[in-house]
């Protein structure tokens, strides 16, 4: 590299390194910015009327009940009230199946919105149980009785008919009323708590719905694609397919929280096992469509095997998910086998796609977008992302998209199989119209002669045979050699061609016999005229390396139906004919199978 091209290498990297530093300082300082004191976090939330909801995560003090036996009344003295805290970072933190209190102080910002009816909005679907208490007013008594619901409860225990944990409550008036709330849930999500007016909120999941109608419509659509695809050619891949898009949506369903408010209202427990297996079972599915669509097994041995593995590792974590203690195992696991499901998928959609194999282009967009917003969701419950409102509708978005991407692939490679039997059909007719034709001269086989003469019998048609014989042609052979002679076969074969109708068959049976199939019932004289035209032919000379090498011919003559009623008998009978005529040296050079005596 020259020596200022190097230089104006280091500064632009520089520059870049620069810039990226200054970017997350500026990132750092926003985030500290927006990070409210200590004293501000413990004051009450002045609640009001707001685009959104008002958020409560920074307002929430935490108390972490590791006994899973603590009552309202003990957390409400002052030993527990010490110990609770308020979190560093509430809406970044590992999921664990825990119990938790949290503890927050609201008033109302105006009097005048004391007639209000507010919603306490909980993030999420599938929180084993929630239990709501107060709000207490500064004498320490309670304005309502407490609130239990959550995915052990039945869907009547949901306040405001909402899929989400929800809680209405009341204020009289603006002093500060401390509510608590008990939660016992593998999610960090439910950190980020909101207040809204009842009908705002009410009003505001008019866009979800419609957002989840339109993402189960695609998926019906995509089922009954795959329902068509599976009757039309019974492959195991498109049951995969078929299977991905009815887990897929199990496993939304569950997520949206309307497998327990539809099909299961009044059984929660198969609510909560649905939740836990249907996006094992969609990774399970997802993963052997991609397998066979991808072909691993001959473009990635290797990524084939990894992905065996991965799919034994869902299996156990299904059943396990059916009969183990602990669920989050189950979950982790199936979050931990996407992830690395999806990256080797992506890796073996490469691989087949360097081979100019193009569904697995297809295929690797859609991997790529589910893993992206998968990503998010799975980083954020390890812990490693912070977590935000819109990520499940991101990932249910990129899981309806991933299965109408699969679709395109799937239909991709459905055009490269019909091509390839196409391609395969041509090459079979190739093959046959090989079998059917003499390689030397053009004309029909032996073969090519019973297909014929077969399918005209099957038709009841009437036809004519004329079997051919060279006279003179061993010695062709034998003076000037086989390629004098072959020179000879193909140029009176030409001939034969030039003499009959388009009709009519020319046909090599070996050696130098000839055969003519004449389609319909020629008078006896028209027949005759024909052989004549034939012999005369045959009786030109051919011209080899400047020498004119003559043959002659004998012809035998058959007619069906009456010298016979099949094609070996309608040759045997022009054999006779020919014979006979070979045998009469002043004879014409042809004879009639009719005017032979039965042998």
């Amino acid at each position: 590299m020259r020596p200022g091209a190097a230089a104006g290498a280091r500064h632009w990297r520089r520059l870049c390194l620069g810039t990226l530093l200054w970017l997350g300082l500026a990132a750092w300082a926003v985030a500290q910015a927006i990070v409210p004191s200590p004293s501000e976090r413990l004051a009450p939330a002045a609640i009001s009327r707001q685009a959104g909801g008002l958020p409560l995560a920074w307002r929430l003090q935490v108390l972490d009940d590791t006994s899973r036996t603590l009552t309202l009344d003990e957390v409400r003295r002052p030993e527990w009230q010490s110990r609770f805290t308020l979190p560093e970072d509430p809406l970044r933190g590992r999921e664990a199946d825990r119990v938790l209190w949290f503890k927050f102080q609201l008033r109302l910002a105006d009097p005048a919105d004391a007639p209000q009816e507010w919603l306490l909005l909980v993030p999420s679907v599938s929180t084993h149980e929630m239990r709501f208490y107060g709000p207490f007013a500064p004498d320490g008594h309670a304005l309502a009785e407490p609130v239990v619901t959550g995915m052990r409860h039945p869907w009547r225990t949901r306040p405001a008919s909402s899929e989400q944990m929800a809680w209405r409550f009341h204020l009289p008036d603006a002093q500060p009323y401390t509510v608590y709330v008990r939660a016992e849930s593998t999610f960090a999500r439910i950190y980020d708590m909101r207040v809204w007016r009842t009908a705002d909120y009410l009003e505001s999941t008019q866009d979800k719905r419609m957002f989840d109608g339109i993402s189960y419509g695609i998926l019906i659509g995509l089922l009954v694609y795959g329902l068509v695809l599976l009757l039309v050619f019974g492959e195991a891949i498109y049951v995969y397919y078929l299977l991905s898009c009815l887990c897929a949506l199990g496993a939304i369903a569950g997520f949206n929280g309307h497998l327990l408010r539809y099909p299961f209202a009044n059984w929660p427990a198969a609510a909560g096992v649905s939740y836990t297996l249907m996006p094992a079972l969609w990774a399970i599915c997802k993963l052997q469509f991609g397998r066979r669509l991808l072909n691993l097994r001959q473009f990635a041995p290797w990524l084939d095997r990894l992905v065996v593995a991965l799919l034994a590792a869902l299996g156990v974590a299904a059943v396990y998910g059916l009969f183990g203690p602990h669920p989050l195992l189950t979950f982790n696991l199936v979050q931990a086998s996407v992830v690395l499901a999806s990256a080797v998928l992506l890796a073996g959609a490469i691989v087949a796609g360097r081979r100019r194999y193009w569904p697995a282009v297809l295929y690797c967009v859609g991997v790529a977008l589910l893993l992206l917003a998968v990503g998010a969701i799975v980083f954020a419950s390890w812990g490693w992302l912070s977590w935000r409102p819109g990520q499940m509708n991101l990932t249910q978005g990129a899981l309806v998209l991933e299965l109408v991407v699969f679709a395109v692939a799937a239909a991709s490679r459905l055009r490269l199989v019909l091509r390839s039997e196409q391609a395969l059909a041509a090459h079979n007719l190739e093959l046959v119209d090989a079998l059917r034709t003499d390689s030397l001269t053009g004309v029909a086989s032996r073969a090519g002669l019973e297909v014929q003469a077969d399918r005209w019998l099957r038709e009841g048609r009437p036809f004519a045979v004329l079997l051919l014989d060279l006279d003179g042609f061993k010695a062709v052979n034998d003076r000037h050699g086989h390629a004098a002679g072959d020179a000879v076969l193909a140029a009176l074969a030409g001939r034969l061609r030039e003499s009959v109708r388009d009709s009519d068959l020319v046909a090599r049976l070996g050696g130098d016999e000839f055969a003519l199939l004449v389609a319909g019932a020629p008078h006896r004289d028209a027949l005759a005229a024909l052989a004549q035209r034939l012999l005369s032919q045959a009786a030109l000379p051919v011209d080899w390396e400047g020498q004119g090498l003559r043959v002659g011919m004998s012809i035998g003559i058959a007619c069906r139906p009456q010298d016979g009623d099949s094609l070996d008998a309608l040759l045997r009978a022009a054999d006779r004919a020919m014979y006979h005529s070979k045998q009469q040296s002043h004879a014409p050079g042809f004879s009639f199978a009719g005017d032979m005596s039965a042998p």
